[in-house]
């Protein structure tokens, strides 16, 4: 291999090494921030709170971030959005010990950490396709997300340790430090440099945020695989945002363990979710891509039903498991299609875009999980989401135009 190609796979394996130190540290530390909400209010509707202040300012920025990420470098972008994430995690973890620390000022930082996390979100997806050929992008994208889910194998267990032996703040000191730990692989990579853009003045700007803005709503919707695969990942992170929440409440108070066991439970999750991504490269060199990835969503909702009449904490092993396995392969082919569908030239304001759309999703989920948990036990409020999102995949199943989608 030449110097041109070494100097691509040593950027790329930073760049793996820094999405997969901070999604385990972000597993352990979203933990300890749901299960500080939880303990410090008792209510199953405030704990929805911090996911929806973390999720909603993605919503109003994403269309914003990518345009910046398409007039800024993004080395630069990456290492300072790491930088102060970690910052904010840090002072959430360690001021409960200087004094307490109150539910609105918890909202705060969830929502500043809300309004950096876009950065790093939309610049892994715009970074990846600059750094490897076409044909070699389905195969990175399941190796990121077999990464992703090794690393949320091992987040769960680590942050439920750390609760259970040392409170929620050590959990959340650990997320705090995944992120300046990524910083510093992105920091030692070289990402190939941009075209330098002509100064603007403020009005120019604005003028060229709503032009390019208008662009990729008019190229998103016009690109109709994309725009179902994209409608397709907001309703299951809506659900996502609703398990987040339901699970805990799962765990706690209809099962009354403890954070060890919640951390088990999405360790099963996750590993079956590996399996299930481990398998997404050969889909993606077969055809009839789009009616298998609507199988998927179908699987992942129709693994939850039988929470409707099972109530053993046993079973929510193999349901998890059933889920993670049939649905692993999504996210990875679903990336691959819209990274190949893409032009680089406008691919920030495009996924900025999508990501607004996408980003939606869970503080929407976290809420309703909150609210279904007044009226509904947690597990009747788990399946009842996942029936919903089954019913939802026979409805993408029945597109045309979704089913000719190919990755």
């Amino acid at each position: 291999m030449g110097t041109y190609g070494w100097f691509h796979r040593r950027s790329l394996a930073l760049f793996m090494m820094a999405d997969g130190v901070s999604v385990l540290g972000d597993q352990a530390g979203w933990m300890g921030l749901l299960w500080s909400a939880m303990t410090m209010t008792k209510s199953a509707q405030t704990m929805g709170w911090p996911g929806l202040a973390f999720g909603l300012p993605a919503v109003a920025l994403g269309p914003a971030v990518g345009h910046i990420l398409d007039h800024i470098s993004h080395k630069r972008a990456l290492v300072g959005s790491h930088l102060i994430l970690g910052g904010l995690f840090a002072s959430i973890a360690v001021l409960p010990w200087v004094h307490a620390l109150p539910v609105w000022a918890l909202l705060m930082f969830a929502i500043a950490a809300g309004c950096l996390t876009p950065f790093s979100t939309i610049g892994w997806s715009v970074v990846i396709p600059i750094l490897v050929a076409d044909d070699e992008l389905a195969s990175v994208n399941a190796l990121m997300e077999m990464l992703w889910n090794g690393a949320t194998i091992l987040g769960p267990a680590l942050g439920g340790f750390a609760i259970a032996r040392a409170g929620s703040s050590v959990a959340l000191l650990a997320d705090a430090t995944s992120f300046w730990l990524a910083a510093l692989c992105v920091g030692l990579a070289e990402i190939p440099g941009q075209a330098r853009n002509v100064p603007m003045t403020m009005c120019q700007a604005a003028r060229s945020f709503v032009q390019n803005t208008l662009e990729a709503m008019k190229t998103l919707y016009t690109l109709r695989p994309l725009w179902w695969i994209t409608v397709g990942a907001w309703a299951l992170n809506l659900a996502y945002g609703a398990l987040d929440v339901e699970l805990p409440l799962l765990a706690h108070r209809q099962f009354g363990r403890d954070a060890w066991m919640l951390g088990s439970l999405w360790t099963t999750y996750a590993i079956s979710s590996l399996a299930g991504a481990a398998w997404s490269s050969w889909i993606s060199k077969r055809r009839r891509t789009g009616v298998v990835m609507a199988m998927m969503v179908i699987g992942w909702g129709a693994a939850f039903a039988p929470l409707f009449w099972i109530h053993a904490f046993s079973m929510l092993y193999v349901v998890l498991a059933c889920a993670g396995v049939l649905f692993g392969g999504y996210p990875p082919l679903a990336r691959t299609v819209v990274q190949r569908s893409v032009p680089v030239q406008v691919m920030a304001r495009i996924m900025g875009l999508r990501g607004a759309l996408i980003a939606l999703g869970p503080p929407l989920g976290s809420w309703l999980g909150g609210l279904l948990g007044r009226w509904l036990s947690p597990s009747h409020a788990i399946a009842l989401v996942g029936m919903a999102i089954a019913v939802f995949g026979c409805w993408l199943g029945s597109r045309g135009d979704f089913r000719k989608t190919e990755a």
